[in-house]
Parts: structure tokens; C-alpha cells; sequence
């Protein structure tokens, strides 16, 4: 027995040696700084978690919050969470002692010495698979890794289906106000179309330039209809996506908060503020802390592998009370036991164990070049992000100065029009020109919010990586 706890002790000790496993960081050449033209407000990065509130719009938040709870992407992540935490408990419990009630009955004679009779015994066994190479610490640490990453993939989920929504939501309100655009243009050109089907019976009006301001015409309304099919096709997007019934998106619609005050106020520049150092900016992206937990399990696997080449020790004993009955005899006693402490060493089977080594290690380096994909998109990402919002400011003031200049060419020759200075064909081109130009300053509001929305995903959507993972509820 000493022997034999002597042997227990020592490979407790070696059970702190651990196998080698290959590094669970990889060194990727980040920029120092941003490369792109900087926002006018820099610094640290601001709480991305409720960032939908600076928009002052209480239909897109609540909005968001809806889409978020009833979409399928973000319930499927969520379950991910709870499977990857019943994962991790198991490892825990199967890589620790076990403990078992045991109980048995039996009736014959095992003895010639003893005679029929029955026995019945009651206890405990016990059994420790001895972590001589931290095989079990490896598989454990496997298992806490993949419950993190798909933490994060949870709350990447989330980001996205917030910036589907966004999108739409706003994508709606503007086109609106391009099927306002388009009303304009189709009364603009009935009017023309109305005017000369009236000179061409009287005679004054060519049927060749009536016939032009009726296709005119006709070009007008068929745009309307189609600008009205699109809103139409978003306002049913809208009802899926939030699960608010038709109705109701079509009341709180027009009930939202005027989308032009905020377009044109001095915090459409100053939505979002970025941290001057890249690498602490990518840090609070999901993705990017998914893809380095997944390189800490790829780690730990290669680990769990090689350990598996490697002898094991294990101890096991029990505790029983038992009675026996027979030949007019009867007695109960107890009887327990510390072993057998049982080392074995694969032998035959040993190519499928290395087979499984270098499948390991082949995932490990699949994940480390991932891992650094990662994080050199999700620089790139931001980096885009800014261009887009740096680009857009500066072209909001040449937008405006076509509007106003084409709006004004129009007038003018329409009004030489009516007077019979301008031919139909000039009036036809300006009022073009017009409905581009407006079309065009609808557009750029569409894509500035769209560039606002992108650089929220690209910072991480309030991502965190440390408090992230426990944030989740078991449902049960």
C-alpha cells in the first residue's frame, strides 16, 4: 500500500509537466496608426452597446431590440453559447475523480468451502485518470476557448442584425423621399404631356413633339411605380424582420422623427469617435476575439493529441458494505480497496493516435493563418469605413450645389418653354438633369447613414471581451 501511494504521489508531481502545445498568440504586423483621413472628433472609442439611441429615434430602437430577439442568426448563436457551456461542464466533470454508488445482488457458491447462499453488497467506487501530461488540462482549456468564441459569435450576430435593420429602417424613410422626388417629376412631366396633347388639337403642336412629351409622360409615371414598388417590397421586409404587424410598421413610420433634421444638423459628423491606435480598436470586435479563442482551442487540441501518445495512469478503489446469507448462516462485513493503479502505454494503434496529432496541428496552423485574416480585414474594415465617411462629407456640398443649380436651370427653361424660346427637347434634358441631381442628393443620405452603420460593425458593435461570454442566461 505505501508502494502504491508512493506511486500516486509521484504522479501527481509529473502531472505538472505538460506536453508542448504551440503557441496560443501569433504576431501580425498591425499599422501604428490610421492611414485613412481621421474623424474631426478622435479618441477613444465610444460604448457602442446603445448606440442606436444618438439617432434620438425611439421606433429604431425598439426596432432593433425586436429584430434582435426574434432572429433566427442570433437565436442559432445563442444556442451555440448554451451547447459550447454544457460542452465545457462535461470535459470538467469527466476529466475530474469519479465517483459512483454501486449496488449488487447475487446467489450461488463461488467457495467449496461456502455454501449456497446469497450476497448483497452496497458502496461506493472510485476512479482518477491521473493528468500525467495535462491532457485533461489541455481538453478543458479546449472547451472554456470554444465557449468564448462562441460568445462572441452571440454578440456578432447581434451587430449584424441590428445593421440589417438599421439599414432597412432608414432605407425606407429615404425612399420616401425619393418617391417624392419621383411624384414631382411624374406631375411635371403629366403637365407638359397634358399641354401639348391640348396644342397638337388645336394644330399648333407637331405630333412628333406631342408624342415626345407623352412618352415623356408615361417614362415619369412608370418610374413612380417602380420607386413605389421598392418601398412597398421594404415596408414588407420591415414587418418580417421586427415581427410587428403591417399596419402597425406602416403607423410608426409616419410617426418617426423627421429624418431630415438630423441629415442636416452638425452630429451627422460626429455619430462615432475612433481610437488612434488600430490594434486597440479591433481588439472589441467579436470576430476578431473569436478567431483568437478558436486559435487558443486549436492549441490546446494539439495538446489533448499528443498527449494521448503518451503513457496514463490511473487509480481506483471502492468502499462496500456487504452481507451475506446461507447454510443457515449469516454476516455482514466490510471490505475496501485502494487500486489497481493501472499504468498503460498504446502500443498497436499508435498511427492512428500520430494520424490524429498531425490533423490537429494541421488545424492549429489553418487557425493561426485565420486569425491573422481577422484581424488584417477588420483593420481594413474600419480603414473603409472612414474613407466612405470622409468622402461623403465632402461631396455633400457639391450635391447641394447641383441640386440648386439644376433646380434652377430647370425653372429658367421651363419658363423660356412656356413662351416658345425653349423647344421641348431642352426643357426634356434640364428636367433630367434635375431629377438626377435630386435622386443623387437622396442617394448620398442613403449612404452616408450606410457608412455610420458600417463603421459600427467594423468597431465591434460594443463588443466585450472579457464580461461578453457570461452575459447569456441559461434558459433553462
Amino acid at each position: 500500500m505505501k508502494r502504491m501511494l508512493v506511486v500516486a504521489a509521484s504522479a501527481a508531481v509529473l502531472s505538472a509537466c505538460s506536453v508542448t502545445k504551440p503557441p496560443a498568440t501569433v504576431l501580425v504586423d498591425l499599422p501604428s496608426t490610421w492611414y485613412a483621413p481621421p474623424l474631426a472628433h478622435q479618441g477613444s472609442t465610444e460604448q457602442l452597446t446603445a448606440w442606436w439611441s444618438r439617432f434620438d429615434d425611439p421606433v429604431l430602437t425598439d426596432w432593433v431590440a425586436r429584430a434582435q430577439a426574434q432572429s433566427p442568426s442570433a437565436a442559432s448563436a445563442r444556442a451555440q453559447v448554451f451547447a459550447a457551456r454544457a460542452a465545457r461542464l462535461g470535459v470538467e466533470a469527466e476529466t475530474g475523480p469519479q465517483l459512483n454508488a454501486v449496488a449488487n445482488a447475487s446467489r450461488g457458491r463461488t467457495d467449496p468451502t461456502m455454501p449456497l447462499g446469497t450476497s448483497l453488497n452496497a458502496g461506493l467506487q472510485a476512479s482518477w485518470a491521473i493528468d500525467l501530461w495535462g491532457g485533461n488540462e489541455a481538453r478543458r482549456g479546449s472547451a472554456e476557448a470554444q465557449q468564448e468564441a462562441a460568445g462572441a459569435g452571440w454578440h456578432q450576430a447581434r451587430v449584424l442584425v441590428a445593421s440589417e435593420l438599421a439599414q432597412l429602417y432608414f432605407a425606407q424613410r429615404l425612399c420616401r423621399e425619393q418617391l417624392a422626388v419621383a411624384a414631382r417629376d411624374r406631375d411635371s412631366r403629366a403637365v407638359t404631356a397634358e399641354n401639348n396633347a391640348v396644342s397638337e388639337r388645336a394644330g399648333l403642336t407637331a405630333p412628333a413633339v406631342a408624342a415626345l412629351a407623352r412618352a415623356s409622360g408615361a417614362e415619369g409615371a412608370a418610374r413612380f411605380r417602380q420607386q413605389d414598388e421598392v418601398c412597398e417590397r421594404q415596408v414588407k421586409s420591415l414587418t418580417a424582420l421586427t415581427g410587428v404587424p403591417e399596419p402597425d410598421v406602416r403607423l410608426r413610420l409616419t410617426a418617426a422623427p423627421d429624418l431630415q433634421a438630423l441629415l442636416q444638423s452638425p452630429r451627422m459628423d460626429q455619430l462615432l469617435s475612433v481610437n488612434a491606435v488600430p490594434a486597440e480598436v479591433i481588439r472589441q470586435r467579436p470576430d476578431v476575439y473569436r478567431a483568437q479563442r478558436d486559435l487558443v482551442a486549436a492549441s490546446e487540441e494539439v495538446g489533448v493529441a499528443r498527449a494521448a501518445l503518451l503513457p496514463s495512469l490511473s487509480l481506483s478503489g471502492s468502499l462496500l458494505r456487504n452481507r451475506f446469507s446461507g447454510g443457515g448462516t449469516e454476516g455482514t462485513f466490510n471490505t475496501w480497496s485502494v487500486g489497481p493503479l493501472t499504468l498503460s502505454m498504446p502500443l498497436l494503434g499508435r498511427d492512428a493516435l500520430r494520424a490524429n496529432t498531425d490533423s490537429a496541428q494541421a488545424r492549429y496552423e489553418a487557425a493561426a493563418i485565420a486569425y491573422a485574416g481577422t484581424l488584417r480585414q477588420a483593420v481594413a474594415e474600419v480603414e473603409q469605413a472612414l474613407v466612405s465617411i470622409s468622402s461623403l462629407r465632402e461631396r455633400v456640398a457639391s450635391t447641394d450645389t447641383a441640386v440648386a443649380g439644376y433646380g434652377q436651370s430647370f425653372q429658367a427653361t421651363e419658363a423660356r418653354y412656356r413662351v416658345g424660346l425653349a423647344s421641348l427637347n431642352e426643357l426634356e434634358e434640364a428636367r433630367r438633369l434635375k431629377l438626377a441631381a435630386d435622386s443623387s442628393a437622396v442617394a448620398l443620405q442613403q449612404e452616408r447613414i450606410n457608412a455610420w452603420i458600417q463603421l459600427y460593425v467594423a468597431l465591434g458593435g460594443g463588443f466585450d471581451p472579457v464580461n461578453n461570454p457570461d452575459a447569456l442566461k441559461d434558459p433553462s
